[in-house]
């Protein structure tokens, strides 16, 4: 059962700031509550008391800048699934945020708790990560931006400090760039990742049919002990930049050796590194040549 606890309900991101720098108790932020509450079901010491941050406005907004998509981060996976620019220009982003939980869960949840609950397995991460998103991280008297790939430290740790919160994802624009995302779990719907990857690419299509890659980002998720960019397979297929059979074997090769999976109930360590040559190919295969 539920313990005791206190809700804090601020009514401006200025008040919750001021709140959470004076607060000298365990906390929680409450946004849609999908995973806080569980937790604290599951573990009724988790937190003394919650900021309930569900109804910010400055939070609740994406907003279309000259060179960037800022999501607030109490937005809505429902809200970013339905947002035109997304849909029209950031597949793998979609695809990852489409295998997100259920309809129910993801019109409660928010892009904000999933990233902040900084899982391996969390699915919108790797697809975020693939298009170099930055997060900006608010306290009463700082503010600072790091990119999303130096966020985590580890399973469910995060750089943040005691008194910060994430208040945007900052997306660039994607001009010019296919994308893709992918995961394998043990059923479609309302499972947690084995191993997911996203890829954000261009490249070039030559009169005699070949493709030439000119930019690749990729970033896998569940294959470590926090969702990690395969910076040498990169590099790897940008030295080579015709994309081939030959090729994309090799780049699967490099990419397993990146990975540093674990075995645990949900699959084995070789299983994972392996599926990230899969996943890999099966994502840039897509992307390139059934453009």
């Amino acid at each position: 059962m539920l313990r005791n606890f206190s809700v804090l309900t601020p009514e401006s991101l200025k008040e919750t700031l001021y709140v959470i720098n004076n607060l000298n108790v365990s906390f929680k932020f409450l946004s849609g509550g999908t995973d806080v509450l569980v937790r604290l079901k599951d573990n009724p010491g988790y937190a003394d008391v919650l900021v309930d941050i569900s109804r910010l406005s400055e939070l609740s907004k994406i907003e279309e800048h000259k060179n960037t998509y800022v999501i607030g981060s109490g937005v809505k996976h429902e809200a970013m699934l339905s947002y035109a620019p997304f849909v029209e220009k950031y597949a793998g982003l979609i695809d990852a945020v489409s295998a997100i939980g259920s309809p129910q869960i993801r019109a409660l949840a928010s892009i904000g708790g999933n990233i902040a609950n900084a899982s391996p397995a969390g699915d919108s991460i790797p697809a975020l990560m693939s298009y170099n998103a930055e997060i900006e991280l608010r306290s009463h008297d700082s503010n600072r931006i790091v990119k999303l790939e130096d966020l985590f430290t580890g399973p469910g740790k995060t750089v943040l400090n005691k008194n910060e919160i994430i208040t945007q994802v900052i997306l660039p624009k994607s001009e010019g760039y296919k994308s893709g995302w992918k995961r394998l779990g043990q059923r479609r719907g309302m499972a947690i990742s084995k191993v997911s990857a996203a890829v954000n690419l261009s490249f070039i299509k030559h009169p005699n049919g070949s493709r030439k890659l000119t930019d690749i980002k990729i970033a896998l998720g569940a294959v470590a002990p926090k969702v990690i960019r395969a910076y040498e397979t990169e590099r790897f297929m940008l030295e080579e930049q015709n994309v081939t059979a030959s090729m994309l074997k090799r780049a699967c090769a490099i990419i397993e050796k990146e990975a540093s999976p674990i075995t645990d109930v949900r699959s084995n360590a070789l299983y994972r590194s392996k599926m990230c040559g899969v996943l890999l190919c099966d994502i840039v295969n897509r992307l390139v040549f059934n453009a």
